[in-house]
């Protein structure tokens, strides 16, 4: 069976303590490195939108039908063909649960087809999916507009541009969304990326050297540094949570007074550990684990929430099985995809492996199903 290795392993450590952090979020901060100072949700999303605008290679040349098809495979099919796997595992999680499974009517479909356009997935239980289609948007609308403006483009230039629409989709989502359409979610979200898509092109192209050549006395004393002034921010902030924001995929979450605080917090976040994994972090760049988080990102955020129930459901199956377990709320289970037993900070560090590892587990039986199946038309040939 092959199996993929990434050749930037600066960037591979980097795309898996990112989504690390997601998971690590989604368990009610388990672990929060540094997250007094830069909490994730000030900077992880953008985070990845960086990284694929440090791989990006739109130019002149490219063919925009054949780069849209190429985002289409990578990105969009795996969203639909995890989408409706996810929803298949949630009917048997509904069932056993509850003992109910969701109809599929027209409403419904309608529903789901409406969420999808908007929020960007199609039911809570998938929620963090919806970063598939805010970047393959992003991805598209920068590949259109440096194919026809590429004799002008100036990547500085377009940051400057990219930036003000950012704080503008901040001023929107916080003044305008609340009594406007849902379904300018989307280009809100667009608007907020954008910067950070450039931003990941200029460090490859103009800074990764020079930020790679600092000494590592330098590297320490700029991650110290970028602490000290979220640790500033967050004692003249109103609230110190304030340097972060929940719900992008609602556009809301936007607490600070500041529009330009989301901006700021992500370029805070994102340089932070950037710096920090090129000074400390390559004893873990050749770690196959490591490897296979970082090959296997869309499978981790699509799935972990799933496996969080399954986790919550084997839980149920001990409780009618007699064993007590103090504190477990089965009613709440039944009601949200998001509840966790909180009885220890042990039981989140459970929720957390299981959210990492049963994803990753799922993939290698998918990859050992496609293998066999390769196998057998081969010897039939």
């Amino acid at each position: 069976m092959e199996r993929r290795s990434k050749s930037n392993k600066k960037f591979m450590l980097l795309s898996a303590l990112g989504i690390f952090m997601v998971v690590d979020h989604h368990t009610w901060t388990t672990f929060h490195f540094f997250g007094d100072y830069i909490p994730y949700n000030s900077f992880f999303m953008p985070m990845f939108v960086f990284i694929s605008g440090y791989f990006n290679k739109v130019d002149s040349s490219t063919k925009l039908t054949s780069y849209a098809w190429k985002k289409i495979k990578t990105l969009l099919v795996p969203f639909v063909g995890i989408s409706v796997c996810v929803f298949l595992l949630q009917q048997l999680i509904n069932w056993y649960k509850a003992g109910e499974v969701t109809s599929v009517s027209l409403w419904y479909l309608k529903y789901v087809l409406g969420r999808i356009v908007t929020v960007g997935s199609f039911a809570p239980i998938a929620e963090p999916t919806w970063f598939v289609l805010a970047l393959f948007s992003v991805l598209l609308i920068y590949a259109v507009l440096k194919k026809f403006l590429y004799g002008l483009w100036n990547s500085y230039v377009a940051l400057a541009i990219f930036c003000i629409f950012h704080i503008l989709a901040v001023y929107l989502a916080k003044n305008v969304l609340p009594e406007s359409s849902e379904y300018i979610l989307l280009p809100l979200k667009c608007m907020f990326f954008l910067p950070f898509l450039e931003l990941g092109i200029l460090y490859r192209d103009h800074l990764e050297k020079k930020h790679e050549s600092l000494s590592g006395g330098c590297k320490i004393a700029l991650i110290f540094g970028l602490l000290l002034i979220n640790a500033f921010r967050t004692i003249y902030l109103p609230n110190a949570y304030d340097v972060a924001f929940d719900g992008i995929n609602e556009m809301a979450g936007f607490t600070s007074p500041y529009l330009i605080t989301p901006l700021v917090s992500s370029v805070i976040g994102i340089l932070f550990w950037l710096t920090l994994v090129d000074l400390i972090g390559k004893p873990a760049y050749e770690s196959k684990f490591v490897n296979y988080m970082s090959c296997n990102t869309f499978w981790i955020m699509g799935f972990h929430v799933v496996f969080f129930n399954v986790l919550n459901c084997i839980l149920l199956f001990l409780i009618h099985c007699g064993i007590d377990l103090p504190y477990f709320n089965v009613e709440a289970f039944q009601g949200t995809e998001w509840y966790y037993w909180e009885i220890s900070p042990n039981v989140k560090l459970l929720y957390l492996m299981v959210g990492i590892l049963g994803p990753l587990a799922l993939k290698r039986l998918y990859d050992g199903m496609l293998f066999v199946i390769g196998k057998a038309r081969n010897n039939h040939k």
